[in-house]
């Protein structure tokens, strides 16, 4: 049962006592004590924090093979965790090690319902409870990793902010989702922003949101009256990033890590299918240090930004809100991993994954 789990030394105490209420009735995935045991809990970090990655899947994950490429000789510098939203799904015990014995309990989720944010929250809660864990990535089974595991744990560690995009909707989109009668007074019309629900947080900002109960609500009781309206709450693309926004605005990068193509403006980023890739993609997406280009607005203010197609223009400040992707003043890579990739481009990402990716 949730109360049994045993959080290790060092967690704040209301962290502990909280993630008792953010766990489901167990299902069989995990024994209760497994996630003190060695096993569960990962390999034993030789320096550093380790990362928690994340897995908000539906149930199987089909790149894992990729994966384990990527995790491959760094055991001790990250730990697993997947969140299954089939119903009953479990990996069979000759499934890659890496995923095996790496299931918290999951529950049903629904796109554009409170579900997805309750899975994410249910992943940290169970993520924090052990304090080797310093950074927290979540992705789905479509995510792969566009770079080398030291590329990706250096990017995040050498900053102490969180990657979540943050930003207003410049079409009004998504004040369409706020409701004043609901969000008021705990969430102005000024500070509902939107971005993209895959992050990667620093433990401060993971715990935060396993404590956080006042927003969780407010996004809930908004969500409940969609619902009963028939219209969709998305409130993954919200509730975490107006919370660390209004919390520790300083913290948060504003940009996302995460590449989703929203350019063609569909409810779904585009897919990469085995005809869709070739070198020339990953050295663009890799080499991109503007997000904008990807968003779902983007043709509509292209001209707004015509100095990412035209590089002989000037260049206006590195800013986030100029659609650089900058941390304290330097410009980065914007991104680490991507989405979303069908499985057919599985055997071309493992057969040249060293000179694409890194790995």
């Amino acid at each position: 049962m949730p109360g049994d789990l045993l959080p290790s030394a060092g967690v704040p105490a209301v962290v502990s006592r909280l993630v008792s209420l953010l766990l489901p009735p167990h299902s069989g995935v995990i024994p209760a004590t497994d996630i003190s045991d060695p096993l569960w809990r990962s390999r034993r970090a030789d320096a550093g924090g380790r990362i928690a990655f994340m897995f908000l899947t539906r149930g199987p994950l089909p790149l894992a093979p990729l994966w384990e490429k990527f995790f491959q000789g760094h055991e001790g510098r990250y730990a697993v965790y997947v969140h299954a939203s089939q119903p009953n799904f479990t990996f069979p015990s000759n499934f890659s090690p890496v995923f095996v014995d790496r299931q918290i309990p999951g529950g049903k989720v629904e796109w554009g319902r409170m579900s997805v944010v309750a899975a994410e929250r249910r992943l940290l809660a169970y993520a924090v409870t052990d304090k080797r864990n310093e950074y927290f990535v979540l992705v789905s089974e479509s995510c792969i990793p566009l770079w080398s595991f030291d590329y990706v744990y250096n990017y995040i560690a050498s900053t102490h902010i969180s990657f979540v995009e943050a930003h207003t909707d410049p079409f009004d989109e998504a004040f369409g989702r706020y409701l004043p009668d609901i969000h008021m007074p705990a969430i102005r019309r000024k500070d509902f922003l939107k971005g993209s629900q895959w992050f990667v947080l620093q433990r401060r900002h993971a715990e935060l949101v396993v404590q956080d109960t006042e927003h969780y609500l407010v996004h809930s009781k908004s969500c409940q009256w969609r619902a009963q309206h028939s219209k969709y709450c998305c409130s993954d693309e919200h509730y975490l990033q107006i919370l660390l926004a209004l919390k520790d605005p300083a913290g948060i990068s504003r940009f996302p890590v995460t590449l989703a193509d929203w350019s063609q403006w569909r409810f779904h980023p585009e897919t990469y299918y085995s005809h869709n890739m070739t070198d020339a993609l990953f050295k663009t997406i890799k080499s991109t240090k503007h997000f904008i280009q990807y968003r779902y607005y983007w043709k509509k203010f292209k001209n707004r930004y015509s100095y990412i197609e035209h590089p002989k223009k000037p260049q206006p400040a590195p800013t986030v809100e100029n659609g650089f992707c900058a941390v304290e003043g330097t410009v980065r890579n914007c991104f680490l991993f991507a989405r979303k990739f069908h499985v057919s481009s599985l055997p071309y990402l493992l057969k040249n994954s060293q000179h694409v990716l890194g790995f």
